[in-house]
């Protein structure tokens, strides 16, 4: 088994990390072998300091040196010092038979086979020379005389002082098995972390490409009770995607909180447990120090291990996201639990290591005092700072508010903190340990994304940018846009994804905003028209203020000025991954639930279900594909409230609603004395800001049946609230499948949420699909 768990370990680490600059490739354990040969190591180090007759001795006075000696020796005669080459070393016959016997005697308690009692003999005896062999070397009689523990010269062959060897043999022992259980735990948070992710994904994967299997799943009344008790409910009450009273945050999901605690509980344990001491030691004087190194190096090596995962699930184009069908937000909620846990970490290292010098055998302040002026300890200290105000400063209110400011400061922070822990690191303990790779990771991660952001910014806008028409929607006093967008290419583009975008003139030339795709249409789809994409915006702040202003230009009679085109780039799309629809395209009934501009995100699914021919017996797909086929007729239900009017009709005149069941709530007509706890609220975005993998991997037509021809979209517009409950309840119908997709505010959504539990807890066979923004 345990041959086993390491060739797991060994196979992650092989296809996560390649050390490219350190003399040794991998981590200590897996790749770099610390005293690999412990016993000719211990040999070697107890007898090295030793003179022998063949050692040259030159006047040891160090006056003028370079001012890096130790204790205050600088410029103080030291007498003669000896040195001893590597000839002296590979013909002294006094040296070669302690060390051989030394070598044989200890190995063989160590159960070294004799082959490689005379591969360490070459290395630590004659460094590395074929002749003389550890076969040579060794004595034809057993020294008797133990060299005395302050003896100065080896003149003769003996035996190695017993309590030195003993002492160095242990002190690398316990070092070296500190150092492996730092990667073996920081490899287990790996294998665990991303380990699950994947299996959810595999489930995700499956269930796409099987409807059946999802299908006969939905029976099971296992998998009802664990959508009613674990995948679905909010972790207590009904509030997920609402923030906590005074903007403290968000409190994830019943099954994303479960696996918080998880991380949390293993990253506890594994900063707690299996360190121990070993006496009497060469390098610490007191078991206390000890102690505080081994812990100050475990909760260091996990801080890095986490800083490289929390960089990853923020990555706009982590792959992560298209296997499983998880939306940004949810790896956003991973990214900064994850964040949190590395800047604990960070932060009890650097105690461990500040509480080391006051214990027994050390001078506390001044010894400390000398070790933080050294450059590699004040670099940690900054990146200890650096991360811990990363981590700080994305406090909800500021994030939300300053969003902007947010992401700038986040990310020079992060900068520095990373920076930080390279000139903590590197200086100190070389590419030795493998400490780096983390680093290593860290930085892959986010370059791969960056190179990614720029591959779908050149594939879509070239350099020159693409044209973008804004106009203000008539009758919703400039504060609903839509923009319609001419890239080089849509393909690619598809339901329930979103694009960032990048404007020129409005934004600094970094900064970019994500919005949801309303429709998006192909070459030759439309006439002579361009292939274009289209979205609807909200005006609040930052932005879409810019763009609202830039838009208008309104005259007294607060009617809209022309057009307004701009020189634009699109980076996506991202989302709409097969792993997240698919639950919309095995479903008998599909009912999407919508607030203000929510019907964003809504309009891009309905446009796909629409792409097959109604009652035809063929499908065609936006490629051109004809697909052959019976297929089953679906209904599609579509309730929204927004604020405005206008922008009901609007969408009913611009976007097709054909065959569609639809409702429609406006709360502009609801009485201004209704109660804020029940007047509907609006989407304060575009919809979901999730961003994730490749278009290639996108799934283009979300179903295979055709949608139920029941007039709709000519609905009358009802005052008031949406009953989310009776609209649920009057479009499950027991033995039929129901997919639910919400896109809404964060109290709208909860209600979504709190309801589909309360279907499926009565029975009836409901998928969920969120698609909402939680900053």
């Amino acid at each position: 088994m345990a041959s086993t768990f390491r060739l797991l370990l060994l196979f992650a680490l092989s296809g996560l990390v390649h050390n490219f600059a350190a003399a040794q490739n991998g981590v200590v354990g897996y790749g770099i072998d610390l005293y690999g040969d412990l016993c000719c190591q211990a040999c070697h180090d107890s007898l090295s300091s030793l003179y022998l007759s063949c050692t040259t001795f030159h006047d040891g006075d160090m006056g003028g040196g370079d001012g890096m000696g130790m204790g205050g020796m600088d410029g103080m005669d030291m007498g003669p010092m000896g040195m001893t080459s590597p000839e002296c070393y590979a013909n002294n016959t006094a040296w070669l038979e302690t060390m051989a016997y030394c070598i044989q005697q200890n190995c063989d308690a160590d159960g070294y086979p004799a082959e490689k009692q005379a591969a360490c003999f070459s290395k630590q005896a004659v460094g590395g020379a074929s002749t003389p062999t550890f076969k040579e070397s060794l004595p034809a009689r057993p020294p008797t005389e133990e060299l005395a523990s302050d003896a100065m010269w080896l003149n003769k062959t003996s035996l190695v002082n017993h309590e030195l060897y003993y002492s160095t043999h242990g002190t690398y022992g316990e070092f070296a098995r500190q150092e492996r259980l730092h990667t073996k735990y920081s490899l287990i948070v790996y294998l665990v972390t991303i380990g699950l992710i994947t299996v959810c994904g595999l489930f995700a994967q499956a269930f796409s490409v099987l409807p059946g299997l999802h299908k006969s799943l939905s029976n099971s009344s296992l998998y009802a009770k664990l959508q009613s008790s674990v995948f679905l409910p909010a972790l207590f009450g009904s509030k997920r995607l609402q923030p906590l009273p005074g903007q403290l945050g968000y409190v994830p999901g019943r099954a994303l909180s479960l696996f918080i605690a998880l991380f949390i509980i293993l990253n506890t344990i594994f900063s707690a447990v299996d360190y121990g001491n070993f006496s009497p030691n060469l390098w610490f004087m007191s078991p206390e120090f000890e102690t505080a190194e081994y812990v100050g190096n475990r909760t260091g090596t996990l801080s890095l291990v986490n800083m490289s995962i929390a960089i990853l699930f923020a990555g706009r184009n982590n792959v992560l996201m298209a296997f499983t069908g998880w939306s940004q937000t949810t790896f956003m909620v991973l990214h900064r639990w994850i964040a949190r846990v590395a800047a604990v970490q960070a932060v009890v290292h650097s105690i461990a290591y500040t509480v080391a010098y006051f214990e027994p055998g050390y001078e506390g302040a001044s010894a400390y005092a000398a070790m933080a002026a050294q450059p590699f300890f004040y670099w940690g200290i900054i990146g200890t700072i650096a991360l811990c105000l990363a981590a700080a400063f994305a406090f909800l209110p500021f994030r939300a508010r300053l969003y902007e400011l947010f992401l700038f400061f986040h990310i020079a922070f992060v900068v520095i903190a990373l920076v930080g822990c390279w000139y903590h690191l590197i200086p100190h303990f070389g590419f030795d340990y493998g400490y780096q790779v983390w680093l290593y990771l860290c930085f892959a991660f986010w370059a791969a994304d960056r190179v990614a952001r720029v591959a779908r910014l050149l594939y879509y806008n070239g350099l020159t940018g693409s044209k973008a028409v804004v106009e203000a929607v008539p009758g919703c006093d400039g504060e609903i846009l839509q923009v319609t967008l001419f890239p080089r290419s849509t393909r690619g583009f598809g339901p329930g994804q979103h694009s960032f975008l990048y404007v020129s003139g409005l934004l600094k030339f970094w900064e970019s905003h994500p919005f949801s795709v309303a429709a998006w249409s192909k070459k030759g789809q439309t006439g002579e028209e361009k292939p274009n994409v289209k979205f609807l915006i909200r005006a609040h702040k930052g932005v879409t203020a810019k763009l609202r202003r830039h838009a208008l230009a309104l005259d007294s009679s607060s009617t809209p000025a022309a057009p307004l085109t701009l020189s634009v780039m699109t980076e996506g799309p991202y989302a709409g991954h097969r792993a997240t629809l698919y639950p919309l395209r095995t479903a008998d009934t599909v009912v999407c639930v919508a607030g203000g501009v929510g019907i964003t995100h809504v309009l891009g699914v309905l446009q796909s279900l629409r792409a097959y021919t109604a009652g035809s017996g063929t499908e065609k797909t936006e490629e051109g594909v004809v697909v052959e086929g019976e297929r089953r007729r679906k209904r599609v239900v579509l309730a929204w409230t927004a604020r405005e009017r206008a922008l009901i009709e609007h969408v009913r005149q611009t976007f097709d609603l054909e065959g569609v069941e639809c409702q429609f709530w406006c709360s502009e007509f609801t009485s201004s004395s209704s109660s804020p706890s029940s007047a509907p609220v609006d989407v304060e975005s575009s919809g979901n800001q999730s961003d994730s993998g490749s278009a290639g991997v996108l799934d283009k037509e979300i179903g295979s049946d055709t949608i139920v021809p029941v007039p709709g979209a000519g609905a009358a517009v009802k005052s008031g609230k949406m009953d989310v409950g009776a609209v649920l309840r009057d479009a499950v119908e027991a033995g039929q499948q129901t997919a639910v997709l919400v896109c809404a505010p964060g109290a709208m959504a909860d209600e979504v949420t709190k309801q589909v539990v309360v279907c499926v807890k009565g029975g009836f066979r409901v998928d969920l699909v969120e698609e909402t923004f939680a900053w």
